[in-house]
């Protein structure tokens, strides 16, 4: 939030300081919003990617302890 809050009052000095015109305003509000969805985009892909990846170590874990059971199974016989 507060880089989002940074990066917009940057931009409304660099308007204000260069005298752009509201056109050019708008164009860098319209590269701000798409800059904010493309890291909503990434930070959700990065939750969906550390999900699988629990999912995975949660698996091999459980395989792992099937294949101890195995192994002490395997030994004591």
């Amino acid at each position: 939030m507060n880089m989002r809050l940074s990066i917009i009052v940057l931009s409304v000095l660099m308007a204000t300081a260069t005298g752009c015109s509201h056109r050019h305003a708008e164009e860098i509000d319209a590269r701000l919003e798409s800059a904010e969805n493309n890291a909503a985009t990434a930070r959700l892909r990065a939750d969906e990617a550390l999900l699988k990846a629990e999912q995975a170590q949660r698996a091999a874990n459980e395989a792992n302890e099937r294949a101890k059971r195995t192994t002490e199974k395997a030994t004591r016989k």
